[in-house]
C-alpha cells in the first residue's frame, strides 16, 4: 500500500472512533453533557464534546495498534503451527469470551451475584465477531478467513478492552466497546480495498515497486527452471 492510502486509512480510522464515542456517549452521558445542548449551554456542552472526542481518539489509537498487532501474529501463527493455527486461534477466542465476563464479574458482581449484567460484555463482542467474520468470508471469495476474522474480532478486541473492563462505570464500558467493534470490524473489512486501491492506481500510473521486480523475477524463474526440467524429460526419453 502506498503511504498515500496508509495515511488516509489511518486518518479515516481515527475518524470513525471519535465520531462514534461521541454519538454514544452523548447517550450514555445525557444528564452530564448532552442536556446542555437542549438547554443552550454550548460551552458546556462542547467542552464535554471534546473530551468524547478525545477518549474516541485513544480508543481508535488502541483498536490501531491491536490490528497490526494481529497482522503479525497471524502469519506467525500459520508459520510456526502451520495446520494446528486455526484450532489454536478457537481455543484463544473460547478463553478470550470467558476473560471477558470472568474480569468484571469476580472484580465488582461477585458479591451482588447479578450475572446478566457482566454477561452483555461478551455476548456484544461475539455476535458481532461472527457477523463481520461471515462478512469478511463472503467477501473473500476462494479463501477461508472465517476464523482468523472471528480471531481477530473475537481475541483481539478483548485484549483491547481488559485496561477499560477495570473501570465499574458502565457508561466507560459502553463508549469503549461499541467503538472497539465498529472500529475493528472497519479496519479487517476495508484494509484490501484500500490495498486494492493502491495497486490500481500504481498500475495506472506505470509504478512498479521493488517488490513487485521481485515477484516478476520469481516468476521468469519459475518459468525458466519449468522449461529446463522439460529439456531433460525430453534428452531423457
Amino acid at each position: 500500500m502506498t503511504s498515500k492510502y496508509l495515511v488516509r486509512f489511518y486518518f479515516r480510522t481515527l475518524l470513525l472512533g471519535m465520531i462514534i464515542t461521541a454519538l454514544v456517549s452523548m447517550v450514555t452521558e445525557y444528564e452530564n453533557v448532552t442536556r446542555y445542548l437542549f438547554a443552550g449551554q454550548f460551552g458546556e456542552f462542547l467542552a464535554g464534546l471534546i473530551w468524547f472526542l478525545g477518549y474516541g481518539l485513544l480508543i481508535a489509537t488502541v483498536s490501531q495498534v491491536a490490528f497490526f498487532i494481529y497482522l503479525f501474529i497471524h502469519p506467525l501463527g500459520m508459520g510456526l503451527f502451520r495446520k494446528l493455527w486455526p484450532y489454536i486461534q478457537l481455543l484463544l477466542v473460547i478463553y478470550a469470551v470467558f476473560d471477558l465476563f470472568y474480569v468484571r464479574f469476580y472484580r465488582f458482581g461477585k458479591e451482588a451475584g447479578e450475572v446478566i449484567d457482566y454477561i452483555w460484555i461478551p455476548i456484544i463482542v461475539v455476535i458481532a465477531g461472527f457477523i463481520v467474520a461471515w462478512w469478511k468470508d463472503r467477501e473473500a471469495r476462494g479463501t477461508q478467513v472465517f476464523i482468523p476474522s472471528l480471531f481477530y474480532m473475537v481475541f483481539m478486541t478483548s485484549i483491547a478492552l481488559i485496561p477499560f473492563l477495570n473501570v465499574e462505570d458502565t457508561s466507560w464500558i459502553y463508549r469503549s466497546i461499541f467503538t472497539l467493534v465498529a472500529v475493528n470490524a472497519f479496519q479487517l473489512i476495508m484494509l484490501p480495498k484500500y490495498i486494492e486501491a493502491s495497486e490500481q492506481e500504481k498500475r495506472e500510473r506505470g509504478r512498479v515497486t521493488k517488490a513487485e521486480r521481485n515477484e516478476e523475477k520469481r516468476k521468469a524463474m519459475a518459468q525458466r527452471d519449468e522449461r529446463q526440467n522439460k529439456k531433460k524429460l525430453v534428452r531423457l526419453k
